[in-house]
């Protein structure tokens, strides 16, 4: 039997349209043949052109599926790379970490922001009256203000938590980047974003 781990969404170096599909779970080690050591996977996609599987390595680096050698247990006395081991185990992908020694890592961009992303932009929907805007991507109501100065001056929806009915995520830029058309939210890589 094949061990998985769960992969994270796939949400650093992807700028405009996607076309592929974010994978949930890969190999619980891989490698190439020309690397030294054993790595983990963070993230992977599958390309809808030609479904190659790709997997980004908690290192930086990534492998195509084709080229990978998986396993379950790295054999005794191959290397492990600390730095995918590290952060897999600290972000919770795995439990088993050194012994004595509680890591954490907590990866940006997985949980709602702290602002909602509709903050201090034109993604509202103005109210009646002219002093209050419906916010695009968290449909809650705030204050509509004047805003940047002689320079950049604009009329916006004021910083706000983000509400309840926050748009989803995209599984690529989660709510980086997002802008409006026609009154729905659209991520970079032009997937419309819902409730």
């Amino acid at each position: 039997m094949t061990v998985t781990v769960l992969l994270l969404p796939p949400t650093t170096g992807y700028p405009g349209r996607i076309e592929a599909t974010a994978l949930l779970e890969g190999p619980r080690y891989l490698r190439t043949a020309a690397m030294t050591r054993w790595h983990r996977p963070r993230s992977g996609r599958r390309d809808h052109t030609d479904q190659v599987i790709t997997y980004d390595l908690w290192c930086g680096p990534y492998i195509r599926e084709h080229l990978a050698l998986t396993t379950d247990t790295v054999p005794a006395g191959d290397l492990i790379c600390a730095t995918c081991d590290g952060r897999a185990v600290g972000a919770g992908q795995e439990t088993d970490g050194p012994p004595g020694r509680t890591l954490t890592f907590q990866p940006r961009h997985l949980t709602p922001p702290r602002n909602c992303p509709g903050s201090r932009t034109s993604m509202f929907d103005e109210l009646t009256g002219g002093r209050v805007g419906r916010c695009l991507v968290c449909q809650d109501h705030h204050p509509l203000r004047a805003m940047g100065g002689p320079y950049e001056s604009r009329y916006a929806i004021t910083q706000h938590p983000p509400g309840p009915r926050l748009v989803r995520p995209c599984p690529f830029h989660r709510w980086k980047a997002l802008t409006a058309r026609g009154g729905r939210i659209y991520c970079p890589c032009d997937t419309e974003l819902t409730a």
